[in-house]
């Protein structure tokens, strides 16, 4: 069979690399379409025997995307593509109406959950309508998106697989324990915390801000690194210049390193509230850290217990919850270091690739 990662972004992602070397694994033909550069997600997966391809368009509005319907319809007809597993909305949205021009099935895979209705996004909210009306199978990684999906977005639930995401986790780099020194010695603290996420309201890092700086006004010497970049980041830098505690909050931009800012940390917080199935946890949970995330979103009520391997936050006013959970780390971190020995368990069952792949087979 030869099957096509339709996907936008060149950046790493282990799941996607997972499952490509898995189904080359398994004897099918892999190939990879990116709409960007080739970059580092090409690199990996050419070493799985993955074929790799990219397609850029200057177009704009209307021309950028028949652009590249009329290359995808093209490449899946002279490669002779049998099956596509179409990732995230912008490239959704192509793909149903190249389905309608060649005979490959389309598998859409879904990665986001209700934050584009939550945040008003109007375009976004059009883009999924045209494409849940238009495509025929979905991929979705957490009863959350399913459940948005069938009951807010009235989608036939037929329509509609939860698989959760797979991972062979020696995909990824182990930290650089140099580097990990050095950023221990760069934000000496305490307590140390880290957050990892793209800067758009449902990440609620304006609560986390107020929380790190209530608690640095009760005297804890803590710090918070903060990785990622996006729209709201000079909102975010003025918030934390407003409070006077720009040398306690700590803006690292985006990086390709977080692991190693991560394993630097002694928590990592995560207090989205609308999620598909956030990486970011996980990878915490291959470093054995302590988390702290909110209830009824995405994928963590799943795998994450409070108590038992990580904090689990009241979703609709997590400020207490996650001010009490840093307070009774920072009492006493050893006490609380196998939440994250049995986090990673956890991680591990839910969605090693041995323990998912069989979903996807069930498809050919």
């Amino acid at each position: 069979m030869h099957i096509l990662f339709y996907y936008p972004s060149n950046k790493s992602s282990v799941s996607l690399e997972t499952l490509m070397e898995q189904f080359g694994r398994h004897g099918h033909t892999v190939y990879l379409l990116c709409l960007e550069e080739a970059g580092v997600l090409q690199e990996k997966v050419k070493q799985f025997g993955v074929h790799t391809s990219e397609h850029i368009s200057h177009a704009e509005s209307f021309g950028y995307y028949l652009d590249h319907l009329k290359f995808l319809v093209k490449f899946i007809k002279t490669h002779k593509i049998d099956l596509v597993y179409s990732h995230t909305q912008p490239v959704n949205f192509i793909s149903v109406f190249a389905k309608r021009l060649c005979a490959a099935r389309f598998y859409l895979c879904r990665h986001h959950s209700d934050h584009v209705v939550n945040d008003g996004n109007k375009n976004a909210i059009r883009f999924d309508k045209i494409i849940n009306q238009l495509g025929n199978d979905f991929i979705v990684p957490s009863r959350k998106v399913y459940e948005q999906m069938v009951e807010k977005e009235k989608v036939g639930n037929k329509r509609i697989r939860t698989i959760n995401y797979a991972y062979q986790f020696d995909h990824y780099d182990r930290p650089d324990l140099l580097h990990v020194q050095k950023i221990r010695g760069a934000f000496d603290a305490r307590l140390l915390l880290a957050t990892v996420s793209r800067f758009i309201p449902c990440k609620r890092y304006d609560i986390l801000i107020n929380a790190v700086a209530d608690l640095l006004n009760e005297g804890l010497d803590i710090k918070l690194i903060i990785l990622g970049d996006g729209p709201l980041e000079m909102a975010l830098r003025a918030q934390v210049e407003d409070l006077q505690i720009a040398d306690r909050i700590v803006f690292i931009g985006y990086t390709t390193k977080a692991l190693d800012y991560m394993a630097a940390s002694d928590m990592v917080l995560h207090i989205s509230d609308s999620e598909a199935s956030n990486s970011v946890v996980k990878e915490a949970g291959i470093l054995e850290k302590i988390v702290a995330v909110c209830e009824d979103v995405g994928d963590f009520d799943d795998y994450v217990e409070d108590g038992k391997n990580g904090f689990v936050l009241d979703k609709h006013n997590p400020m207490a919850g996650l001010k009490s959970a840093i307070r009774s780390v920072y009492a006493d971190n050893e006490k609380f270091n196998e939440l994250g020995v049995n986090l990673k368990k956890s991680v591990f069952k839910h969605f090693s690739v041995e323990n998912v792949i069989k979903q996807y087979t069930e498809i050919f």
